[in-house]
């Protein structure tokens, strides 16, 4: 499978926990960025592709026309004669009954909304456009016209959010019906406005958090498939779950990462350069790796275990004492030759991870 992601790097504001590139919308660069898009497709023209996902900054902030010009190029440009999954970003405050219409009648097969909290405290904290009644009728009227596949991205750790409020935030969220649902810690980077007001997330409250949505969604018929996602029915992130599956896909956008023919590569990461940079014939990577057999087994390692299915023992044989030792610690566990977390490893993964590399 080969998956087509598109990077929309535009906002009507910045979060204040935000580090993905992005700026201020302005019609004329769009409308320049879509152009860029255009002729950096062509690179990959009649590349088949099973799933496309448009992230962002905010994708639903682009006018319809725009929408329509940016969903012409993938079509246009690729082959989607066969594709298993089409998702778009949506953020509720940019979200209009008319852009969910038009984007349904385009095939976008599935959406995931950024929500991050039900309660308005929380989302003027993270710096956020919305309020939870401006995402309840954008979610609702998603699903009253046909959109079945629908995912919300929430938040925790979020200052001042306690674990009665989490609790709330989690049924809520469960009981508006959503297929999928995405769990993020708060973190706090260095190019971003809560780092210079030297927000420090509680650590220590976040793994209660964590602990407490695994079972409040397993209880509720949610399979935890990755560390940090959750659906019903089978509705996960197929797109997501190429990453994860350590398979290629095509990055295209500003900052895009791709991972094409055993190459790893990232674009340039300002906006205004990528455009400049695709309308002179100029190259726009800036980073660029050969993935060698020796480093496609570490990233197998590194991503498969963040999926409930595991990664075959066979990985392990140079690490089998390390392996072990977290067996006996009841941090991971062996099921048909396959290595897996439990449940309470899952918010420090990340470490075992890197003792296992």
């Amino acid at each position: 499978m080969l998956g087509l992601y598109v990077h929309i790097p535009f906002c009507k504001k910045k979060c204040f926990y935000c580090d993905f590139v992005s700026i201020e919308y302005l019609e004329e660069i769009v409308n320049n960025y879509l152009k860029a898009l255009q002729a950096e497709s062509l690179k990959y023209k009649n590349e088949k592709v099973d799933t496309v996902y448009i992230g962002g900054g905010t994708p639903s902030v682009l006018s319809i026309v725009q929408l329509e010009k940016l969903i012409s190029i993938i079509k246009t440009n690729f082959n989607v004669s066969n594709i298993q999954e089409f998702t778009i970003e949506l953020n509720p405050e940019s979200t209009t009954k008319e852009k969910l219409e038009f984007l349904y009648k385009s095939n976008i097969s599935r959406i995931s909304f950024g929500l991050q909290s039900i309660f308005d405290d929380n989302l003027n904290i993270l710096g956020r456009l919305h309020n939870y009644e401006k995402f309840k009728n954008a979610y609702y009227y998603a699903k009253e016209i046909g959109f079945i596949n629908i995912n919300v991205d929430l938040i925790y750790g979020i200052p001042n959010q306690t674990l009665q409020n989490w609790t709330d935030t989690l049924k809520e969220v469960i009981n508006l019906d959503s297929q999928h649902i995405s769990l993020y810690p708060l973190t706090v980077e260095t190019n971003t406005l809560f780092y210079k007001k030297n927000v420090e997330p509680n650590t220590d409250l976040q793994a209660k958090m964590y602990t407490l949505a695994c079972k409040i969604l397993k209880e509720n018929n949610f399979k935890h498939y990755e560390i940090s996602n959750w659906a019903k029915e089978k509705k996960y992130s197929k797109h997501n779950k190429l990453y994860w599956q350590n398979q290629e896909y095509i990055g295209l956008g500003t900052s895009a990462a791709s991972y094409y023919k055993r190459y790893r590569y990232k674009n340039n990461t300002n906006v205004l350069k990528y455009i400049e940079n695709i309308f002179n014939n100029k190259n726009i990577v800036i980073e660029k790796e050969y993935i060698t057999d020796e480093l496609y087994k570490k990233e197998n390692i590194m991503l498969g275990l963040r999926l409930s299915e595991g990664v075959d023992i066979e990985y392990f044989k140079d690490k089998r004492d390390i392996l072990n030792k977290y067996v006996m610690d009841k941090m991971l566990v062996i099921i048909n030759n396959k290595v897996k977390f439990t449940e309470q490893a899952l918010f420090v993964s990340n470490t075992i991870i890197s003792d296992l590399l």
